[in-house]
């Protein structure tokens, strides 16, 4: 049920530009569709291979089902991400270049060309480990994960995900996700 959730969301609200509210909290945008789905997310876009890619992490609520879950969606660059695997492990890491033994590593399940987490225990674990590196002065969180292929090379993907204003954008997030209940 909550696999239909982020399915949901993601054809709803990530595709869809009928937003009937919005907040900004640093780079993070809190959004309302009018199909009773919020999201907080981060979207950013790079020059790839002469063309913009973008990338967006976003935590998302559907309120129509009366329940408090939450899941969270990673869309990687566009076209830089392929798995066969059912689950890809991530690495969030405060450093880019260098591990720490409180980094987070988690089991994310596998889409078409995204990732998603949909246990509350490992949302909230996520969201924790963000508001900490926000508050201990972190600029972003790095998210790390292989791309799988049985039949090619094992390449890595590396996303920078600023924590600036997640704090507050997370709080208002769930407040507007328990808000409808």
């Amino acid at each position: 049920m909550v696999r239909f959730l982020l399915y949901t969301a993601l054809a709803l609200n990530f595709s869809a530009p009928a937003v009937t509210a919005a907040d900004r909290y640093g780079g993070w945008l809190l959004e309302q569709s009018r199909s009773s789905v919020r999201t907080l997310s981060f979207k950013q876009s790079v020059q790839l291979n002469n063309k913009i890619g973008t990338s967006e992490l976003g935590f998302i609520c559907d309120q129509r089902k009366n329940s408090e879950s939450v899941g969270v969606i990673l869309i990687p660059f566009d076209g830089t991400f392929q798995s066969d695997q059912d689950v890809t492990p991530v690495l969030i890491q405060k450093n880019a270049h260098q591990y720490d033994p409180s980094d987070l590593l988690q089991n994310w399940k596998n889409g078409a060309e995204y990732i998603f987490l949909e246990s509350k225990d490992d949302v909230d674990e996520l969201a924790s480990f963000m508001k900490a590196n926000e508050m201990n002065g972190a600029k972003s969180v790095h998210f790390v994960f292989s791309n799988d292929l049985r039949d090619g090379p094992q390449t890595s993907n590396h996303i920078a995900i600023d924590v600036s204003g997640f704090s507050n954008g997370f709080d208002a997030f769930r407040m507007a996700c328990a808000s409808s209940q």
